[in-house]
C-alpha cells in the first residue's frame, strides 16, 4: 500500500482533424483501348510487309501483301468455269428455240390429222424437257458465278489492310514465313498489331471482397513501376460483370474470382508510357474530410472479440482499411488526462491504411495512448502513464 503507483511510458497523439480517404489496392497493366490484333484470313507466304513498327497508317492502308499466285490461279479458273457455263446456256435456248419449232408443225399437222396423237405427246415431252434444262442451267450459272465471287473475296484477302488509324506497334511476321489462318480449335499466326496510342488506359484485377465499393467515376491515383515517383489520375470507367477464375489462387482448391476494373488515365500526356507497363492502383471509394482520427493500432475492442480488436485489425488491415465498421460502440481507445488513463467509447468511420475515423467519443485535443501495443491492451481506468519527454 506504501508503494507508489507505477507509471507506464506510453506514446500519445492529439485528436485533431485530419482528411481520411479509404481506398482499395489493386494491380494490373497498361492497355490501349482501341488496339487490334490482324491474323491472315487466307494460307500463303508473305511476299510483302509495306510497313513498319512505329509507322502512323490509315483506316484501309495497305499493311501487307501474301503471295497470291494460287488465289489469281483459282480466280481464273472459276471464270473459265462461268464463260463455260454461259455457252451451255446458249446451247440450251438453242435447243429449246428448236423443240418449239417443232412442236409448233406436229401440231399443225396433228389439226389436219396427219400424225397420231403419241407424235403431238412427244413433241410436248421433248419441249417441256427443253424448258427445264435451260433452268438448270441458268441455276448452274448463277451458282458458279457465286464460287467465282468467294474466290474474288479470296483473293482479295491476300492484302491486310488496316481496320483502324493509328500506330502499328508490333510486327509479328516476316517476308518469306507462312501466314496461317484462325481456325476452330487451333491459333493462327499473328502478323502485325495495331493500336490508338491516344486511348492508353489501365486493367486492374479487384479481388471479389473489395468489389461492392467500387463505382464507376470514383477517382484514383496510378503508379507505373516505370515512373514509381510520378502520380497518374484517373477516374474509374467500368467494372466487368463477369469475374476472372484464378485456379489454385485461393489454396484448398477454392477458386479465387477477381473482377477487371478499366481506369481513364488523366494527365498522362508527356508520360513515356507503353501498353504491357506493370501498374498499381489505389481507388478512392469514400472520403471524410476535417474528421477526428486515430491510428488503427490505438482502437481496442472488448478481450474475446478477436475479430474487431487491434491486432486482427492490424492483420486484416487490406480488409478493414475500405469498410464502414459497425457503430455499436463496441470499440474505444485510452486517452491520457493529467496522466491518468481514461477509457472512452467511440463510434468508428471509413478508415485508410493507416488511421480510422471516429464520428464520436472524442473530442479535439483529447491525448490519445497510441502505444506501444503490449503496454496498451493491459491498461485500465485510473492507471498513470506518462509519455517518454514526461517520464521522471
Amino acid at each position: 500500500m506504501l508503494r507508489p503507483p507505477q507509471v507506464r511510458l506510453v506514446t500519445v497523439e492529439a485528436a485533431a482533424p485530419r482528411q481520411l480517404r479509404a481506398s482499395v489496392l489493386a494491380s494490373g497493366s497498361l492497355v490501349y483501348q482501341q488496339q487490334v490484333q490482324l491474323s491472315s484470313e487466307v494460307i500463303g507466304r508473305v511476299a510483302a510487309i509495306l510497313v513498319h513498327e512505329g509507322d502512323q497508317v490509315a483506316a484501309g492502308q495497305a499493311l501487307l501483301r501474301i503471295d497470291d499466285a494460287l488465289s489469281r490461279a483459282e480466280v481464273a479458273q472459276q471464270q473459265s468455269v462461268v464463260r463455260q457455263q454461259q455457252i451451255n446456256i446458249d446451247n440450251q435456248r438453242l435447243a429449246l428455240a428448236n423443240q418449239e419449232s417443232q412442236f409448233q408443225r406436229k401440231q399443225a399437222l396433228y389439226g389436219h390429222q396427219m400424225i397420231a396423237t403419241s407424235a403431238l405427246e412427244d413433241a410436248q415431252y421433248a419441249l417441256d424437257q427443253a424448258r427445264i434444262q435451260l433452268r438448270n442451267s441458268a441455276e448452274a450459272l448463277q451458282q458458279t458465278q457465286a464460287v467465282l465471287k468467294q474466290a474474288v473475296d479470296r483473293a482479295a484477302k491476300t492484302v491486310v489492310t488496316a481496320p483502324l488509324s493509328g500506330t502499328v506497334t508490333a510486327v509479328d511476321i516476316k517476308t518469306g514465313e507462312t501466314a496461317v489462318p484462325n481456325q476452330v480449335g487451333y491459333r493462327g499466326s499473328s502478323l502485325l498489331t495495331i493500336a490508338n496510342t491516344s486511348t492508353l488506359m489501365a486493367e486492374v484485377s479487384v479481388d471479389e471482397a473489395d468489389i461492392a465499393r467500387i463505382k464507376a467515376g470514383q477517382p484514383v491515383a496510378i503508379f507505373t513501376a516505370a515512373h514509381p515517383d510520378l502520380v497518374l489520375r484517373g477516374a474509374v470507367k467500368n467494372i466487368a460483370l463477369s469475374p476472372q477464375r484464378n485456379d489454385g489462387a485461393a489454396g484448398n482448391g477454392v477458386l479465387a474470382r477477381s473482377y477487371l476494373i478499366k481506369l481513364l488515365l488523366e494527365n498522362a500526356n508527356g508520360v513515356l508510357l507503353h501498353a504491357g507497363m506493370s501498374c498499381r492502383a489505389e481507388i478512392y471509394t469514400a472520403t471524410a474530410g476535417a474528421a477526428l482520427s486515430a491510428p488503427l493500432q490505438a482502437i481496442l475492442s472488448p478481450a474475446g472479440d478477436k475479430s474487431s480488436s487491434a491486432e486482427a485489425t492490424l492483420g486484416e488491415r487490406s480488409v478493414a482499411s475500405s469498410r464502414k465498421r459497425d457503430t455499436d460502440a463496441s470499440h474505444y481507445v485510452m486517452v491520457a488526462r493529467d496522466g491518468v488513463v481514461t477509457r472512452k467509447a467511440v463510434t468508428l468511420g471509413i478508415a485508410d491504411d493507416e488511421r480510422q475515423e471516429i464520428t464520436s467519443g472524442l473530442k479535439p485535443g483529447d491525448a490519445i495512448i497510441t502505444g506501444p501495443y503490449k503496454v496498451l491492451r493491459q491498461l485500465k481506468n485510473g492507471d498513470r502513464v506518462a509519455a517518454p519527454a514526461e517520464a521522471p
